[in-house]
C-alpha cells in the first residue's frame, strides 16, 4: 500500500513539475517574440538578425521558395532601413495555435499579423499562417527554421489568443 501512495505521489509531482516547465518554456518563448517584434518594429537589421540562428532557413509558400535567412535579411534590408529612418512604420503581432518542444527545442504554429504604413501613407495588413523552429543555443532561443506558410483571415487571426 506505501508504494502505490508513494508511486502517485511521484507521478501526480511528475506532472506538476511537467507543467511547470512547460509554462517556463512559453514565458520564456513569449518573451523571444517580443524582442523579435521590437527590433522589426524599430527596423533594426541586427538586433532582428541576432534573433535567428546562423543556419537559419527561410520557407515562403507564397514565393515558393526555400532560402537561408541571411538571404532573407539581405532581401528585407531595405524594408527594415526605412522603418529605422521613419519613412515607414510597422506594427508585428504574434498569435499561436500550436506551442510544443523540450528544454532546448521548440515547434511554433500560428499567424503573424504584420501592418506596414508605407512611404506615401498607405496602409496594408497581412495576415500570415506560420510556422517556426527554435533551438535555445547557450541559454538564448533562435530561430532555425521560419516557415510562412499562406494568407490567414482576420477571423483565423481573432480566433488565436494573444501573447501574455
Amino acid at each position: 500500500m506505501k508504494i502505490k501512495i508513494v508511486l502517485h505521489v511521484l507521478l501526480v509531482g511528475m506532472l506538476f513539475s511537467s507543467n511547470a516547465f512547460s509554462q517556463d518554456r512559453i514565458t520564456e518563448l513569449n518573451t523571444y517574440w517580443k524582442v523579435v517584434k521590437e527590433k522589426v518594429e524599430a527596423g533594426d537589421v541586427d538586433g532582428y538578425a541576432a534573433t535567428y540562428h546562423e543556419d537559419g532557413i527561410l520557407v515562403s509558400d507564397n514565393n515558393k521558395s526555400c532560402y537561408s535567412v541571411k538571404e532573407a535579411l539581405e532581401n528585407w534590408r531595405d524594408g527594415l532601413e526605412k522603418t529605422k529612418k521613419g519613412i515607414t512604420k510597422v506594427n508585428l503581432d504574434f498569435r499561436f495555435s500550436d506551442r510544443r518542444g523540450d528544454a532546448v527545442t521548440a515547434f511554433e504554429k500560428g499567424i503573424f499579423r504584420y501592418d506596414l504604413v508605407d512611404e506615401k501613407g498607405q496602409q496594408s495588413v497581412r495576415f500570415v499562417h506560420f510556422e517556426g523552429l527554435l533551438t535555445k543555443k547557450n541559454g538564448k532561443w533562435l530561430l532555425i527554421l521560419e516557415h510562412q506558410k499562406l494568407p490567414a483571415t482576420k477571423e483565423e487571426w481573432l480566433s488565436l489568443s494573444q501573447l501574455d
